[in-house]
C-alpha cells in the first residue's frame, strides 16, 4: 500500500463489510493500480473500489445531456441537503452525478461506525432523505422525472416494514402483521394469504401518513436551505463529484454545521436480528 492510504477513512466508508467484502475491495483496488502500471495501492484506488463494490462500476458511456445533468445534480443535492440537516440520518461522504450501475448519480451516505440496529427516528429520517431528490426536482423544475423511481420504491417498502414488521406504528400497535417473506401473520383473510379488507386499508393509510409527514419535513428543509441546494448543484454540474470535505465547506458557507462522530445520537433501536 502507498503512504497516502488512510485506513481510518476506509473503515468509515465500509461499515458492515464482511471479511469477503474487504478481500474483494482490496482485489479491486489492486486491479485498478495494476491497470495504471503502479506497484502500490493508493488511497484513490481504495475509495474507487469501495464505490464499485457497493454501487457497481462507473458507466462513463452513459452520458447525460446538459438538462439531464442539471436535473441529476439538483436531485442528488436534495438528498445530501436533507441528510445533512436531519439529526438521525447518516452523514454524507460523497455526492456524484457520474453514473454507476443503474443510477444516473448517487449520494454516498454512511454511518461513522457499524450498526446492527436502527431506530424509528432513523427510519423516518431515511424516508425524508429518500424524498429529497424528488422534492428538489419538483421545486426547481416544476416537474418530476423517472430518476426518483428507485427512491420511491425503497422508501415505500421501508414505511410498510415499519407498519407491518417492526411495530413502529402507533395506530397499528405492537404487532407483527407480516413475516420475513411478506406472509400475513395477523389480520389475514379466510385463505390465510391476504389481509382482511379493513387491515389492508389501515396499513395503506399508515404508510401514506408516514411518507406524507416525511415529505413535509424534507420540503421544509429544502425551502429553508434553497441557497445551499443551488450552490451544491452548481458545484456538481461543474465538478461532477464532491467528496465529504468539499461538501462540508459548502455546508458551513451556508450556515449548516457538518455532522461529527461525537454528535451522532445513539438510541435503543428496534429491528429483527
Amino acid at each position: 500500500m502507498a503512504e497516502d492510504v488512510n485506513l481510518q477513512t476506509i473503515a468509515e466508508r465500509t461499515p458492515g463489510f464482511s471479511g469477503a467484502d474487504l478481500a474483494n475491495l482490496m482485489n479491486e483496488a489492486a486491479i485498478l493500480a495494476a491497470r495504471e502500471n503502479r506497484k502500490s495501492v493508493a488511497q484513490f484506488d481504495l475509495v474507487r473500489s469501495i464505490e464499485k463494490v457497493m454501487l457497481g462500476p462507473e458507466r462513463r458511456s452513459h452520458v447525460l445531456n446538459k438538462k439531464e445533468k442539471e436535473i441529476t445534480a439538483y436531485h442528488e443535492a436534495g438528498h445530501a441537503l436533507v441528510a445533512s440537516a436531519l439529526p438521525y440520518a447518516d452523514p454524507v461522504h460523497k455526492i456524484s452525478i457520474i453514473s454507476r450501475g443503474r443510477a444516473a448519480g448517487y449520494t454516498l451516505k454512511l454511518p461513522f461506525e457499524d450498526k446492527k440496529m436502527q431506530s424509528r427516528k432513523e427510519f423516518l429520517d431515511d424516508i425524508a432523505v429518500s424524498l429529497g431528490g424528488y422534492i428538489a426536482e419538483k421545486m426547481v423544475f416544476g416537474d418530476i422525472t423517472t430518476g426518483a423511481s428507485n427512491d420511491l420504491q425503497v422508501l415505500t417498502a421501508l414505511a410498510r416494514d415499519m407498519v407491518t414488521r417492526y411495530g413502529m406504528s402507533d395506530k397499528m400497535g405492537t404487532v407483527a402483521l407480516e413475516g420475513e417473506a411478506g406472509r400475513a401473520l395477523f389480520g389475514a383473510g379466510v385463505d390465510g394469504r391476504e389481509y382482511s379488507e379493513k387491515v389492508s386499508a389501515e396499513i395503506d393509510a399508515e404508510v401514506k401518513r408516514i411518507i406524507g409527514e416525511a415529505y413535509k419535513k424534507a420540503e421544509g428543509l429544502i425551502k429553508q436551505y434553497r441557497k445551499l441546494l443551488d450552490a451544491t448543484a452548481a458545484r456538481l454540474v461543474e465538478k461532477e463529484t464532491l467528496e465529504r470535505e468539499e461538501f462540508e465547506q459548502i455546508l458551513i458557507a451556508h450556515g449548516m454545521q457538518p455532522k461529527k462522530k461525537e454528535e451522532i445520537v445513539v438510541e435503543p433501536a428496534t429491528v429483527n436480528f
